[in-house]
Order: C-alpha cells, then sequence, then structure tokens
C-alpha cells in the first residue's frame, strides 16, 4: 500500500500550546527517571495459598533439597559407629531393718530416715550411677584391657591434662548408663549403650549384680560393726552387775536387816499388815458404833436388825395371825368364852417372847460393837509398836532400796545388751537383699543407633525447611516477575491475561541460522513496497490462530472488553511497559488482530517515535505517520481518514506508524494537535490501540495515557523486575492516569505446570487439530 500524498506542510517550530486535558505542572516529566534503590517492595504473603503456590512453582527446588537432605542423612548414618543398647529391669522392695530390732541400736541404719519413697529411689539411683559401682563393674569386666586401642591413642592425643585410665573409663560408662524411674513404681530401669552388644549386656548384669553385692557389704558391714560393739561393752555391763549384787549383799549383812526370799523388809511388811488391819478395825467400830447408836435413839421395832431378824419376822407373821382369829371370835363370842380366853392367852404368851427377843438383839449389838471397840484399841497399840521398830531400820532400808533399784537397772541393761549381741550375731550370719532382678539384659540385635528412620525423617524435615527456607529467600531476592499472579500480587493491579512464548517463531528462527530476535527486516524509507509478511511473533494471531498464543490474546481481549463501573469500555488504550524489550509491540500487534476477528474496526498507533517497529511488522511505508501529522498546520479535522492511516493485509486493521519526521516526542504529543487527532479518530474507528515506548526512561507514554482512556502495562516474564513495574504503576497513580491492568507476556507454559495445562506440547496439538476439524 502506498502512503498518503495528502500535501501537508512541516516547520520546525516547536509547540508552546497545551491541550486542557494534558496540562503537566513543569518539571513532572524528566527523561532520565529512574526507579530508586528499595523502590518495590516486598511480597506480600496474606495466605496460605500464597506459600503453597509457591512451593508449587519451586516444587524441583524443594525436591532436590529434600533428597539431598535425605541422602545426606543416610549417608551420616552409615558413617556413623553403630551403637547398641542393652536394658535390664530391677525392683527395689522395702527392706525390714526391724527384723531381728537391730533398727534402733544401728546408728548408721537410715532406711527409715527418708522423706518419701520417692526419695528413697532416687537416691538408689544416684548409687547406680556413683563412680564406686561402675569402677567394681569395670574391674570385674576387666575393660582396661577391651578398650579400642585407637580411639584410646586418640584420646591421649587431645586430651589436655594427665587423666587416669580408669577414671576416664568411668567418665565413659557414666555417658552411656541410663537409669530411670518407671512412673511411680518400684521399678528401676538400666540402659547401657556400647558399641559391642554383648559387652552391653555383660556391663547391664554385671552392675546389678555389683550393685546387690556393694548394698551387702555395706549392710553386713554396718551390722559387724554394731555386734562387735555389743560385744565389747557386754563385759563391762556384767562386771559392773557382778559389783553392784555384792555390794548389796555385804550391806544387809552388815545391817541386820530382816529380808524375805524377795529381798523385802519384813518389819515393814508387819508394819504394812498392821495397818492393814487397823484400817479394817476402825471402819468395823464405826459402823457397829453406829448401829448401836441408832438402836438407843429409835423405837424398838424401827430397828433394821429387829426389823430384818428372821425370829422377830416369824412372831410377827405369828402375832398377827392371833390377832386375826381373836377378833373373829370377839365378834360371836363373849370375852368369858373359853376360846376367846385360849387365843388371848396365845397372844399374851407371844408378846413376851418377842420382847426378850427384842431385848436379845439390842444386847448383841451393844456386845459388837464393844469388841469392835477393843479390837480397835488393840491394833492402834500394835501399830504404834512396830512404827517405833520400822523408824530404827528407816536409814538402812532407804540404803539397801538404793542399792538394790542400782541392782536392777544393772541386770535390766546386762539382759538387753546380751539379747542384742544374739540378735546382732545372727544377723550378722544373713546376707539378706531387697533387690529382685526383673528382666536380665540380652545381647540387642539391632543397633540403638543410627536410627535410620529417624535419620531420614530429620534428613527429610531439614530438607524441607532449608528447601522452603531457600525458595522464600530466592523469591525475595529474585525481583524478576516470572509467573501470572505474581503482577497481581506486588502491583495490586488485574492481571488481564498472559501470552505464551512463541517458540514456533523462536525455534524457526533459530533453525534458519538467524538470531533469534523478532525484528523485521529493514525497508528503506520512502519505499512503497511491502515486504512478505514473516512468521513473526507480533502477527501469530493473524497467522497461526489455532496457535496458544492467538487463545491467549483473544482471552486477554476478553479481559479488556469488560465493562466497567458505568458500563462503558475503553476506546483509546496505551500499550506501554517498565523497560525495553518487554514485548509490548507484540502484545499490542496480537490484540490488535484479535479485535478485529470480533468485527471491529480498529486502528494500532505506533506511539515510539524513537524507535518505530509496526510499519516494518505489517510491511508498509513510514515516509508518513504519526509525527508528520503533528508537525503539520494542516486542519486534522478536514483531512480525510484514508490519507491519516494506512491499510494493512489484516482485514478491520489499519495502522498509523511512527512517521519520519524528527524533534522531541514529548512535545509533539503534549501538542494540541494530538488530543485533536485522538479526538477525530474516536469518531472513525471503534479502537484505537497505541504502542508506547518504554515508560521508565522517557515521558512519552505517561503523555498519551493522559489522552486514553487507560494504559495496560506489559510485563515480561523472567525479565520484568518488581520495582520496575511498580515503578511504573506509581507514576501512572501520581498522574491520575487509570492502569486498567497488567499483561504478562512471553511466558513459558513449560516451567510451570500449576498455571498451565499439564503439558504445553498436547495442548498446541489439540489446538491445532480443533482448528483442523
Amino acid at each position: 500500500m502506498e502512503s498518503s500524498k495528502f500535501p501537508l506542510k512541516k516547520t520546525d517550530r516547536g509547540f508552546t500550546e497545551l491541550s486542557p486535558g494534558a496540562e503537566q505542572r513543569p518539571g513532572q516529566y524528566r527523561y532520565g527517571d529512574l526507579p530508586l534503590a528499595g523502590a518495590g517492595v516486598a511480597p506480600a504473603y496474606d495466605s496460605l495459598l500464597d506459600y503453597w503456590q509457591i512451593l508449587i512453582r519451586h516444587r524441583m527446588t524443594l525436591l532436590g533439597f529434600v533428597l539431598v537432605g535425605l541422602l545426606g542423612a543416610l549417608a551420616i548414618s552409615l558413617l556413623q559407629t553403630r551403637v547398641y543398647r542393652a536394658r535390664t529391669s530391677i525392683e527395689i522392695q522395702d527392706f525390714n531393718a526391724n527384723l531381728l530390732d537391730l533398727k534402733g541400736v544401728d546408728p548408721s541404719n537410715s532406711s527409715g530416715s527418708y522423706v518419701t519413697p520417692e526419695s528413697y529411689m532416687e537416691t538408689q539411683v544416684k548409687v547406680l550411677q556413683s563412680e564406686s559401682v561402675l569402677g567394681r563393674v569395670i574391674d570385674k569386666l576387666n575393660l582396661h584391657a577391651e578398650r579400642p586401642a585407637t580411639g584410646w591413642r586418640i584420646f591421649k592425643m587431645l586430651k589436655t591434662s594427665q587423666v587416669p585410665e580408669k577414671e576416664e573409663l568411668i567418665r565413659q560408662a557414666e555417658r552411656n548408663l541410663t537409669v530411670r524411674l518407671s512412673g511411680n513404681s518400684r521399678l528401676l530401669e538400666l540402659l547401657y549403650e556400647s558399641p559391642n552388644p554383648q559387652v552391653a549386656a555383660d556391663f547391664a548384669n554385671t552392675l546389678v549384680s555389683e550393685y546387690i553385692e556393694q548394698s551387702q557389704e555395706m549392710r553386713w558391714k554396718s551390722t559387724q560393726r554394731t555386734a562387735e560393739w555389743l560385744t565389747g561393752h557386754l563385759d563391762e555391763m556384767k562386771a559392773k552387775l557382778e559389783q553392784s549384787e555384792a555390794q548389796l549383799q555385804d550391806y544387809v549383812a552388815t545391817s541386820g536387816l530382816s529380808l524375805t526370799s524377795d529381798k523385802e523388809n519384813l518389819a515393814e511388811n508387819a508394819l504394812k499388815q498392821i495397818q492393814d488391819e487397823l484400817s479394817k478395825a476402825q471402819a468395823d467400830r464405826i459402823a457397829s458404833q453406829a448401829k448401836f447408836e441408832e438402836a438407843k435413839s429409835k423405837p424398838a421395832d424401827s430397828v433394821p436388825e429387829i426389823l430384818e431378824d428372821p425370829t422377830m419376822r416369824d412372831y410377827r407373821q405369828k402375832l398377827a395371825d392371833l390377832q386375826r382369829q381373836y377378833a373373829d371370835l370377839s365378834a360371836t363370842l363373849t370375852p368369858e368364852h373359853y376360846k376367846v380366853q385360849r387365843v388371848q392367852a396365845q397372844i399374851t404368851e407371844l408378846q413376851f417372847e418377842m420382847l426378850q427377843e427384842r431385848t436379845n438383839v439390842q444386847r448383841r449389838i451393844g456386845n459388837e460393837y464393844e469388841a469392835a471397840l477393843r479390837r480397835e484399841k488393840l491394833l492402834s497399840q500394835a501399830d504404834a509398836e512396830q512404827e517405833k521398830i520400822v523408824a530404827s531400820q528407816s536409814s538402812k532400808a532407804i540404803h539397801y532400796d538404793t542399792l538394790k533399784r542400782e541392782v536392777d537397772s544393772s541386770r535390766q541393761l546386762y539382759e538387753a545388751m546380751l539379747q542384742r549381741v544374739k540378735q546382732a550375731s545372727l544377723a550378722t550370719a544373713m546376707r539378706a537383699s531387697n533387690v529382685l532382678v526383673v528382666d536380665p539384659a540380652k545381647p540387642p540385635l539391632l543397633p540403638y543407633r543410627p536410627s535410620f528412620p529417624i535419620n531420614s525423617a530429620i534428613g527429610l524435615l531439614g530438607g524441607v525447611f532449608l528447601g522452603f527456607g531457600f525458595v522464600l529467600l530466592r523469591e525475595r531476592v529474585d525481583r524478576r516477575i516470572s509467573a501470572p499472579g505474581d503482577a497481581q500480587i506486588y502491583l495490586e493491579l488485574p492481571e488481564l491475561g498472559v501470552i505464551p512464548l512463541d517458540d514456533a517463531a523462536v525455534s524457526g528462527r533459530i533453525s534458519d541460522g538467524s538470531q533469534p530476535h523478532r525484528s523485521t527486516p529493514e525497508l528503506h524509507p520512502g519505499s512503497a513496497l511491502k515486504p512478505p509478511l514473516g512468521d513473526c511473533p507480533e502477527l501469530a494471531t493473524w497467522k497461526r490462530k489455532p496457535s496458544l498464543v492467538a487463545e491467549c490474546a483473544r482471552t486477554t481481549l476478553s479481559s479488556i472488553l469488560l465493562p466497567t463501573h458505568d458500563g462503558g469500555c475503553p476506546q483509546v488504550v496505551v500499550l506501554t511497559s517498565p523497560s525495553p524489550g518487554d514485548g509490548k509491540t507484540t502484545v499490542s500487534c496480537n490484540l490488535s488482530v484479535a479485535m478485529t476477528e470480533i468485527g471491529r474496526k480498529v486502528l494500532l498507533i505506533d506511539g515510539d517515535l524513537r524507535k518505530p517497529r509496526l510499519h516494518k511488522v505489517f510491511g508498509v511505508a513510514n515516509s508518513w505517520g504519526l509525527s508528520d501529522v503533528l508537525w503539520s498546520e494542516s486542519p486534522i479535522e478536514t483531512v480525510p481518514i484514508s490519507h491519516l492511516v494506512s491499510e494493512t493485509e489484516v482485514l478491520g486493521l489499519r495502522l498509523l506508524p511512527a512517521g519520519s519526521c524528527g524533534g522531541s516526542p514529548a512535545n509533539l504529543f503534549y501538542s494540541p494537535r494530538m488530543s485533536r487527532l485522538l479526538k477525530r479518530l474516536r469518531k472513525e474507528f471503534e479502537m484505537i490501540m497505541i504502542d508506547a515506548p518504554p515508560m521508565i526512561h522517557l515521558a512519552d507514554a505517561r503523555v498519551l495515557g493522559r489522552l486514553a482512556d487507560g494504559v495496560i502495562l506489559v510485563i515480561r516474564a523472567g525479565q520484568t523486575t518488581t520495582e520496575s513495574a511498580l515503578f511504573a504503576s506509581q507514576r501512572f497513580a501520581e498522574d491520575g492516569t487509570r492502569v486498567i491492568g497488567t499483561v504478562l507476556n512471553s511466558w513459558d507454559p513449560t516451567s510451570n505446570r500449576h498455571y498451565g495445562y499439564g503439558s504445553y506440547a498436547n495442548y498446541q496439538d489439540a489446538v491445532e487439530d480443533g482448528s483442523k476439524q
């Protein structure tokens, strides 16, 4: 297609007028603007899903760390010395220290002085770990000769101070020995580790036997010392007892004391008997005196002795019977009747007998009182006489009692000590033990260390943690945006789509022997001929419609055409990138072609006036273009649209090249003609896409963004850094320019299956097969 021949005059004057919509503050746009160091921020992982995605992206690296950790753990396990652990258990019962009643005699016996049973068990644990017991085991097993010669030489070389060999063996045994309680029971568990399984079992069994033997020896020695001490003091107690008895017998012989066979004083015994009898006589006399006085002061019939006398009781019964008969007879007979007189005579006789019996009872009470009084006087006289005798012997009796008590205490102490000596002699002959072996140690079949499962688990976990840390560190150090979703996390902008790497075009160029860059053949200025359109990635949507690149371009276009909050769609869109080489031209071309496929009239403007490329891609001349229109003084509203834009072989797509006119692009874009040009083009086309230069080093994209409906930021996978992308996004935000979203370009689907379709080659074949059908 020939370029437009519309005559426009060009001038060299610069534009100083700014359109109202493009008014900017002085000094806001600088060609040397660069992102500050640290302008980017660290990625914010807000959920576990973010970490999961990181792990999926770097799963091979993580798997490598896991394998290295596992292999390292296995290698270390293979290099480690095999250590075997032998186990034995014992039960410590309560020792009956008072079996022979020696608990209170032996001052060294402290088995009952523990506050709690737990303290006693803990003491036994310390005894088992003591150097004395371990030394006995080492001597009995002769471990001096079995010590490895190589290790001993190394120890000799490394030790800084001279340590005896046996002491070093004891220290090693302490490190290898473990003694622990089994809960709240009286069981102790002994564990010993050694490179030799037989040595481990022998050491554990020997330790138990030596512990039992040592406890027996200590108990036997303690009992033996007690028996020797008691035997030595027994003779002294016997001599003291004999001396006390001799002194007592001599005093009895010289003092003239009369003693019974039980060594008691006869005079004191007689006095005691007289005093007892005197007390009884006084009691009898008082009782008789009370009866006598009562009999004298009361009527005879009210005296208890008379009332309780059996004879008087019979008389009273007979008298009552006779009086009843007399009353019966008097009722029917006269007093002169012989029956009445006979009964009267019997009553008179009985009353006389009762009077005599009452007199006898009173006389008997008086006799008893006189007898008791005489006996009391006699006993009082005897007591006085016996007291005189006892008083004369009291001083002698006191001394005698003192000597006798001393003899008795000496005899009791001697007998008790004699009993203790016999018990101690019996205990010395006994060798009892309160330790029972529950499980004797056996040589273990499998080593305790190294544990391949545990070491493997540690290696796996270590590899996982190291790998995860390395991945997170690389995520923070590697500031490049590499996968879909990264830009949305860093920039907080919607990701419109992903354009995969066009492997077909790259491989084709490499196979032809050319460099794998995406430039088209250079056209001579002013040439009206179009070169043949090559198989370049910029036209993949047109040349290879069933390709994955074309499908992704159509998907991205769908995101762009979604209506906004006000119900409209962007008509003028600027496509730019943070840095050169990000593929903004490739994205703009494919999106423009995809737009034509839905029947829209599309205009693609080459806004990169410094390095134009669109005329090469579509094979049109660059002798007339955007810069020429902006420099021209002809009214834009009157110029036919066919003279402003060039047609392309893509149906529905028009192109406005960059043009060949020089000058400052920023000044051209500040020109009011740029805004009028876009206003004219909005009426002619349904979609206008502007391929703008990279915006970090140049201000062109920022100026064009203020004139457009929105900006699309193109990011190249594995090349664009988060700092540069964030810097570009912040600049547009400061300008008040709407950023529609980002497009990830040149992403390799085979590098990360999590975001791909499982197999890129299979999907590509499926798409091509579907298009053929």
